[in-house]
């Protein structure tokens, strides 16, 4: 029913199946290689509705129901730095009930650390009753530091595509980082675009020119592992961007293995 209403369908699958042939495109990726594809969307998604521009259903969404805003701290190696662990409300002299495991923030309207309702800090304990919710109380969070960074440091990533073993690679790029609480810090957001390689100005590191330069995290480097053409990623990931941007989310199915597998997909 809902195809006779105009919905398009987008299979990814290795196999020729029952429901693939009801797809409007097929997206074969070779078994097991379906993350590089994902990583790829993800790519596109947020350098086009995060980094060129605001999208502000995403912006919103991202900033109340993920983890994107949320300060990470940054431990120094050799010349480089690597990602450590979250930035916790006890690092900052937070003496209430369960501060280590509540995550901070940086508040755009103060660019000053905040702690928001909604960890487990509060969820498990007297004090945080009724404000384990999601509700910002009028914080506005910073999903990057750029812009309120105290310096821009180039990080050891790890690649998972090279290499004898799996994590046999590295490549680094580079995040804004502040020091807060007397450690350095970026936020989950910066590290993504860091491990999705969309390149910021300004920002140091190796990153691809375009969809079609085969570094880590892009289009074209996916079809090299997936062999789904570059092109056709870049139309879904945009397609599927634009249909949440307009529907503000309403109007998607998403439907994992467990469909496919048990029910052959047949929505």
């Amino acid at each position: 029913e809902a195809r006779y209403r105009g919905q398009k369908v987008v299979v990814v699958s290795p196999d020729y199946a029952g429901h693939t042939k009801f797809a409007d495109h097929w997206l074969n990726a070779e078994p097991g290689t379906d993350a590089a594809l994902a990583l790829s969307m993800a790519h596109v998604i947020v350098k086009e509705h995060y980094v060129d521009k605001q999208t502000p259903y995403f912006d919103r969404y991202a900033k109340k129901h993920t983890d994107l805003p949320f300060l990470v701290t940054l431990r120094e190696r050799e010349d480089a730095y690597v990602a450590d662990r979250f930035l916790r409300a006890s690092d900052l002299g937070d003496t209430s009930e369960n501060a280590e495991w509540k995550t901070v923030l940086l508040d755009a309207a103060t660019n000053e650390p905040a702690v928001p309702n909604g960890s487990l800090g509060f969820r498990w304990g007297a004090e945080g009753e009724g404000r384990w919710n999601l509700d910002l109380d009028g914080l506005n969070p910073r999903l990057s530091l750029l812009g309120a960074h105290d310096e821009l440091v180039e990080l050891d990533l790890p690649r998972f595509d090279v290499g004898e073993t799996e994590g046999g690679g590295i490549m680094r790029r580079g995040v804004p980082a502040k020091r807060i609480g007397g450690r350095l810090v970026t936020t989950v957001f910066d590290l993504l675009c860091a491990q999705l390689g969309v390149g910021r100005e300004g920002v140091p590191g190796t990153w691809p020119e375009g969809y079609l330069d085969p570094e880590p995290g892009t289009p074209a480097w996916q079809q090299e592992h997936t062999s789904v053409d570059a092109g056709l990623v870049t139309r879904i990931a945009r397609e599927f961007a634009r249909n949440a941007e307009v529907t503000e989310g309403r109007s998607m199915i998403v439907m994992g293995a467990g469909t496919n597998h048990w029910f052959h997909s047949d929505q």
